[in-house]
């Protein structure tokens, strides 16, 4: 129950604190925001792994763990790990953007392929040593690849795509004499929303409220998963190979429907790729052992790696790139409903009917509720 309750509080954070920690991305850029996030979320590992261990009461222990995972971990999360990196992307990248952000989010697959030696090391030394060991592991990689990150190609003579900008060049062709031109590269021109016209748009709301249903279902996928396989049977350590395998099947999907959103209807990809998300989560409760674990791996992870990038780069193609991070943390607030409420929902659903499996069959339907948002969004014209 504390854990349960402490991720709700902390996806409730996250959501109240995105459009702040948008603003402050946009302002300062990415850079310090990130290196703030991956210094507070390593800080906050480690200090977890003493929580329940402090010569102190039991109620400060608890507050211990909340003030520690809400402020610390979620707070550095919110700050560096989400918006911070996306949006650094959004700026330097247009043409080939949607492959660009997959590419970015194989670091997601790479993390889950850590699931199966995370529950070797708690299954061998505990989980205090695993928290301790992965505060570390965050520091040791996010911060020299934070002191990497820069916020616009803008500020460094350059244009996206890593174009430069046409020099001025010479010519007569006037009786008032020489005067200068732009000869060169041209990048198309975005169209550029602040966030009070975006936040009036149709398609600001359907793209959040598309999101908000879709992280109903994966998280909730994610969060349960092992719960689910183990009922079945298998060990946690099997049941985390499995969600191990989940990252590593969806590899290719991250870059493979990337790279057909830089060629294709972004809305169309994501569309083709909810169905099959619905259609393997259905299968996968439906049919028994083996197969209906293949066909959840073969139909919903690529499908569900392959929408994470094209949603931000939907965005930014709508909205444009300059205030990217603040638009996105409005959005925001809108998916926390579903953060917050999935696991008691799922849960619910769990102690009604004694196992995962109706509840992993209403998400497969649910999902459809996603396909239906991105039917109908359209691209907004700038008044």
């Amino acid at each position: 129950v504390t854990i349960t309750t402490a991720l709700s509080v902390a996806r409730l954070e996250g959501g109240v604190m995105a459009p702040f920690m948008g603003y402050l991305i946009d302002k300062f850029g990415p850079r310090i925001l990130m290196l703030a996030g991956v210094g507070a979320c390593g800080a906050g590992y480690m200090l977890l792994s003493r929580a329940g261990v402090l010569p102190v009461s039991d109620n400060f222990q608890l507050v211990y763990f909340y003030a520690v995972f809400v402020l610390l971990v979620q707070g550095g999360v919110s700050a560096g790990m989400g918006n911070a990196p996306t949006a650094a992307v959004a700026n330097w990248f247009q043409r080939r953007r949607s492959l660009a952000m997959g590419i970015v989010n194989l670091g997601i697959s790479f993390g889950g392929l850590m699931a199966t030696p995370l529950a070797w090391v708690i299954s061998q030394w505990g989980w205090r040593t695993a928290m301790l060991g992965g505060g570390g592991l965050i520091w040791l990689v996010g911060l020299p690849l934070a002191i990497l990150v820069r916020h616009k190609p803008e500020q460094y003579g350059l244009l996206p795509d890593g174009d430069e900008p046409a020099p001025p060049v010479e010519i007569d062709a006037s009786p008032e004499g020489p005067h200068s031109q732009s000869r060169g590269i041209q990048t198309p021109v975005e169209t550029e929303f602040t966030a009070s016209q975006a936040i009036r748009t149709m398609a600001f709301w359907t793209i959040a409220l598309m999101f908000s249903a879709r992280h109903f279902v994966t998280g909730s996928v994610a969060l349960f998963l092992v719960d689910l396989l183990q009922d079945r049977g298998m060990s946690h350590v099997e049941a985390a190979g499995i969600l191990s395998l989940m990252a590593l099947v969806g590899m290719p999907g991250r870059v493979g429907f990337a790279w057909l959103g830089d060629r294709f209807d972004k809305r169309k990809v994501i569309a083709f790729c909810f169905v099959f998300q619905s259609t393997g989560l259905i299968l996968f409760t439906l049919l028994p052992g083996p197969v209906g674990i293949a066909c959840f791996l073969i139909l919903y992870s690529p499908t569900y790696s392959g929408v994470l990038p094209l949603i931000p780069a939907l965005q930014a193609d709508y909205f444009g790139r300059h205030r990217f991070a603040t638009i996105r943390g409005l959005m925001a607030p809108v998916g926390t409903i579903s953060m917050v409420s999935a696991p008691i929902v799922i849960g619910l659903i769990k102690d009604a009917f004694g196992s995962y499996d109706p509840a992993f069959l209403f998400l497969g339907v649910l999902n459809v509720l996603a396909l239906v948002f991105i039917a109908i969004t359209r691209k907004p014209i700038l008044s």
